[in-house]
């Protein structure tokens, strides 16, 4: 009866806990207004063998605005402007533009500018030390945890571990936290010459994640 009555305990501890993770989480991005850093990012597979590196920079605003890009030679670019979300590549000379609000699940890392936004039901949270892990309720979005550490109240560091047990972490170097960022940097006008496929309207696919 006893070991009954404490393994009761723990499974009614556990939402509590999650919880408290995500409460804790959504309270130090409340407190990060913006952010801005350059990264490197290691790619490796599932077997650990390594894919790809590249470097590149991160910015994000609050409310609902950030910017993810990559720097040559694997130049790509991703915006979300409060509205939609941009997904370009130069290569080809194509940009995607998808709503931002129904693409949350397969990207998680919009909501790094949301933290009040209904999509947090759509993960759960858990912390180790001041290590938070987001993972996906659906199992089909393309990312399935979302992990993000800090050192004190500063994040130094995300990783994406997608379905294919490919993991992308990226270090963030020059970090600039609750500066004032341009608000074109979260605007994006098609160039000449690009091809425009637009998915606002039919949700038919998944967003590229970055």
């Amino acid at each position: 009866m006893k070991k009954i009555f404490l393994t009761s305990l723990c499974v009614l501890a556990m939402p509590v806990l999650a919880d408290d993770a995500a409460d804790s989480l959504k309270s130090r991005l409340h407190a990060l207004q913006s952010f801005q850093a350059n990264f490197s990012q290691q790619v490796v597979d599932g077997q650990g063998q390594h894919v790809q590196e590249a470097t590149g920079k991160l910015q994000l605003q609050q409310p609902n605005q950030l910017r993810w890009e990559l720097f040559a030679p694997h130049e790509t670019l991703l915006i979300a402007d409060g509205q939609a979300v941009w997904h370009v590549d130069p290569f080809v000379e194509q940009a995607i533009v998808m709503d931002q609000q129904t693409t949350v699940a397969d990207n998680p890392l919009i909501l790094l500018a949301q933290p009040d936004s209904q999509h947090w039901q759509d993960f759960a949270v858990t912390a180790e030390g001041a290590s938070f892990q987001i993972r996906s309720h659906n199992q089909d979005s393309q990312i399935d945890t979302l992990t993000l550490k800090f050192d004190g109240k500063t994040l130094v560091s995300l990783s994406l571990l997608d379905r294919q047990q490919q993991t992308s972490t990226l270090d963030f170097s020059d970090i600039q936290q609750n500066a004032s960022l341009p608000a074109e940097l979260f605007r994006f006008a098609l160039p000449d010459g690009y091809e425009l496929d637009d998915q606002r309207q039919v949700q038919t696919g998944s967003l590229p994640k970055p």
